[in-house]
């Protein structure tokens, strides 16, 4: 078992999530403004879901792009480049005086968006050891959730007391551009992927970069040694005339459904429209606000959980136990909210069927996709391939954010939840039968799993 400078990993992997926790600020921060919005600039409810929807539209496309980048100029000069879009993007929200300039800035952080969602996991999964990574990536979600969270307490603080002013979620949108900056002259700490300094043929950076990392002689023989054994698979997929084999094409299919499952199982409906889903059960504003606040805890509590259990319990044991108790919530919530109509007590109930929808989101399907997006592609294609997997996620969640409020209006919240719950039971039918267990295996023995058994 390899022993790092956990030190050297903690900064840069604490500097490189900050992407993360912009992903997470910047994707909730609507839940809870959109009400002002809607008082400020006077939106439709179509138009609701286009300010949701802009920046998961636009992430799709940062996904592809940002990974395929990723590959030619390095995973660091990527990362930099996500950490400008973030304050540029953040600051032209907090500056929008109409509904199109919104949105416009909205698209444009998107990019970021996009880009970190497929980059940082990939990166974390990179430079962190075979019996580490789990834990590593874990912290991609960590930060996400704890994005969330963040925006959730500054939206409940800054709505509850800012009751009366409209113009209130210009600063809530516009305090993202902080983090960013952090990020931008954190990154002068960061190394880059010695993964990706071997595919490109620089060997000795990356064993540079193995003995920054690692702490002791042993564990640096270990780390160069898999850098070796990363070397050979290059290598021989460098002479491979397929451009893509068709195993390698199953692998980027198996990863386009992980990202569809996650979406489709309704956590974003959720994160989005949270504040909406509880007036509906029969909560105030001002309550939805604060319980939006516990929410953003127990996102930070569970994927806290998950990361610790999921290098021990296993991926796919992990996701399937995650999606069978998001699918039972789910399917309770709709039956309760008929059978207990008009009781008193019947928002509460709802409420903590939600809240162990959330957990067990957040404590496995959430952190467990990511995990395994980072390690299950082959390294001639990892960059590009974690795109388009990313761009697949990013689409349906795009699609989840535009249509959910459109759904609850045509065909009401108990149906969509029952929706969002199928989804979750198809999803382990596909973890069970398409996924391999990932835990402590390099990334060379995954991809030499889907190689031989493709």
């Amino acid at each position: 078992m390899a022993q790092t400078n956990k030190n050297r990993l903690k900064q840069i992997a604490a500097i490189v999530t900050i992407a993360a926790l912009l992903f997470g600020y910047n994707t909730a921060v609507v839940n809870g403004s959109l009400q002002f919005i809607v008082k400020d600039l006077g939106i439709t409810s179509f138009q609701k879901g286009i300010v949701s929807s802009a920046l998961t539209l636009s992430a799709a496309f940062g996904a592809v792009f940002g990974g395929a980048i990723s590959d030619k100029i390095g995973r660091k000069k990527t990362l930099r480049w996500i950490a400008w879009i973030f304050l540029i993007g953040a600051a032209g929200c907090g500056l929008s005086v109409s509904y199109s300039l919104l949105v416009a800035s909205r698209f444009f952080l998107g990019l970021a968006v996009g880009s970190a969602s497929a980059v940082v996991p990939l990166y974390l999964g990179e430079i962190a050891s075979p019996d580490q990574r789990g834990k590593m990536v874990g912290l991609n979600q960590i930060m996400i959730v704890g994005g969330q969270f963040l925006a959730f307490l500054i939206n409940a603080i800054l709505g509850n007391v800012f009751m009366g002013n409209v113009h209130i979620w210009k600063v809530m949108m516009g305090l993202a551009a902080l983090p960013a900056i952090v990020m931008l002259i954190g990154m002068t700490k960061v190394l880059e992927s010695p993964k990706w300094l071997v595919k490109n043929g620089k060997l000795e950076a990356a064993i540079t970069v193995i003995k920054s990392i690692y702490s002791d002689d042993a564990a640096q023989r270990e780390g160069i040694k898999e850098l070796g054994e990363f070397t050979g698979e290059v290598q021989v997929e460098s002479k491979g005339k397929e451009k893509i084999p068709g195993w390698a094409l199953k692998v980027l299919f198996i990863g386009c459904l992980l990202g569809i499952v996650q979406q489709f199982a309704g956590i974003n409906a959720i994160m989005y429209y949270g504040s909406e889903i509880l007036n509906k059960y029969g909560f105030s504003e001002s309550a939805s606000l604060i319980f939006n606040v516990l929410n953003g805890v127990i996102c930070v509590v569970a994927s806290t959980v998950g990361a610790s259990v999921v290098d021990r319990m296993g991926r796919k044991k992990l996701e399937n136990i995650g999606l069978g108790v998001c699918a039972a919530a789910l399917v309770l919530a709709a039956l309760l909210s008929n059978i207990l109509a008009g009781q008193s007590f019947t928002p509460y109930i709802i409420l903590i069927l939600v809240f162990i929808y959330i957990f067990a989101f957040q404590g496995a399907v959430g952190p467990v996709t990511w995990i395994l997006i980072s390690e299950i592609f082959p390294a001639k294609f990892r960059g590009s391939f974690s795109g388009i997997s990313v761009f697949v996620l990013w689409i349906a969640n795009f699609c989840v954010g535009l249509f959910f409020p459109v759904l609850v209006e045509t065909v009401g919240i108990n149906a969509t939840f029952y929706g969002f719950a199928v989804c979750a039971a198809i999803g382990i039918v596909i973890v069970s039968t398409m996924v391999p267990e990932t835990k402590g295996k390099t990334l060379v023995e995954i991809e030499e799993y889907f190689r031989t058994k493709g």
